[in-house]
């Protein structure tokens, strides 16, 4: 393609699309530019430190009046005072980038040249069509600063801020120094995780601050010990046998008044009013019902373990009442939960299991306690007289129940509130954003 194509549209060959030919459209009279005149390097003209104020308030300046210095010797100092004067001067020297991107005319494809193919034709990688590479773009080189040499800056005390009143937000080196020294001595934190003896006695026995409790538990253990003490003291096999009738009888009427405490405690009320009617046969005979029925289904897992591995021992005995400590409370509140006999497992009961943890442990805890100073006590009355420890046996017995179903209520009162609570939200963030900033401070 000739020069003088430079500046038209042509149609390329290969894809039949038109497109600008780079270059600049030759005149018919500009026949000069053909002439062979030698080739100049190009010149960056320098403006001369001695010009004169004529001179500067010349805004163009003529190719002519540029003077060419080809050599300049030793005694010329003219190019030397004007390198001085421009390094005493802060410059910014400028760079050119050594690869930059070209965008094809065509397609608009970018495509990354070096430096030394500028003014040259490549191929766009996309469209194959031709493309001239324009000149680098300049770089500004950071300037580098010299930090000894640099000026600084001192303050001084100002005579006429001396008169201003101090600021009381304002503090001096040494109290920040000594408020930063200072050891402050925190108080140690109270550890909840481990119970005061005496909080955890008025949580298991504070049934017994109700007067309607302790006259029941009174009236009923009086009434009983009375009766038992002349059977056992007059030693009539009838009076013996109707001793184990009547028994069953006043055990039925503990559980009914247990579970009125259980109750009372469970829907936190501030004493129990709902007690058994004893002429009503039906209010002390269906709380006896459960109980038997969970305490069947809690006994035989441990007994049938000891009796296939033990026999019938003592071993089979205490596997036994292991059975029924960890089953019972268990199945027990299932049983009620559900409202029937025969269905020994409650999902709300379950789930408690994992939620209310503390309190599953906490009643395991006391209820272990009281059936071992149960255990103790019964152990040292079988050594005394039949009628002496009939009365110690019956007042334990009947106090050691109330006692047992209060901390089930206790117990039920927890499940209810993990049952029917929200569920919690995720907060994570804000507790350790939190604990950052008591970390910090």
């Amino acid at each position: 393609m000739s020069d003088d194509a430079g500046g038209s549209r042509v149609d390329c060959p290969a894809c039949d699309q038109s497109f600008i030919v780079p270059g600049f459209a030759a005149a018919k009279d500009d026949d000069w530019l053909g002439d062979d005149f030698p080739a100049l390097a190009p010149i960056k003209p320098k403006k001369s430190p001695y010009a004169t104020p004529a001179d500067l308030n010349d805004d163009v300046l003529d190719v002519d009046d540029v003077e060419i210095i080809d050599d300049v010797g030793a005694d010329d100092t003219v190019e030397g005072d004007i390198a001085a004067s421009m390094d005493s001067a802060p410059q910014k020297s400028t760079m050119y980038a050594t690869e930059y991107r070209v965008r094809c005319p065509h397609c608009g494809t970018q495509t990354v040249v070096k430096a030394a193919k500028a003014g040259q034709e490549i191929k766009c990688r996309d469209c194959r069509n031709w493309i001239r590479v324009g000149q680098p773009p300049r770089v500004l080189k950071k300037v580098e600063m010299d930090q000894d040499s640099a000026p600084v800056f001192q303050f001084s005390d100002n005579a006429a801020g001396q008169d201003r009143p101090p600021d009381p937000y304002r503090k001096s080196a040494d109290e920040l120094l000594a408020k930063a020294s200072k050891v402050e001595e925190d108080e140690p934190k109270p550890d909840h995780d481990v119970p005061k003896v005496r909080d955890w006695v008025e949580a298991v026995f504070g049934i017994f601050f109700q007067i309607g409790v302790m006259a029941h538990w009174l009236i009923l253990s009086s009434l009983a010990s009375a009766i038992a003490f002349v059977a056992l003291a007059i030693d009539h096999p009838i009076l013996v046998v109707g001793l184990f009738a009547s028994g069953g009888m006043f055990a039925a009427v503990v559980l009914s008044c247990g579970f009125a405490i259980m109750q009372s405690v469970a829907n936190e009320e501030e004493s129990v009013t709902e007690w058994p009617v004893m002429l009503e046969p039906m209010e002390w005979l269906a709380p006896s019902m459960f109980c038997i029925a969970a305490a069947a289904l809690a006994i035989f897992p441990g007994w049938f373990a000891g009796y296939v591995t033990f026999g019938n021992s003592l071993t089979t005995v205490c596997l036994s009442m292991m059975s029924i400590f960890a089953i019972f409370p268990f199945v027990l509140l299932s049983m009620l939960d559900m409202q029937n006999l025969f269905i020994p497992f409650s999902p709300d009961v379950g789930r408690s299991v994992t939620r209310c943890e503390e309190a599953w442990g906490g009643f395991y805890f006391s209820s272990g306690l009281i059936f071992v100073a149960v255990f103790l006590v019964f152990s040292f009355a079988s050594g005394m007289a039949p009628p002496s420890a009939a009365v110690l046996s019956i007042f334990l017995g009947v106090g050691a129940t109330f006692v047992y179903f209060a901390m089930l209520g206790r117990l039920a009162y927890a499940i209810g509130q993990s049952v029917n609570s929200k569920p919690k939200e995720n907060n994570i963030n804000e507790v350790r954003d939190s604990e950052r900033k008591d970390s910090v401070q």
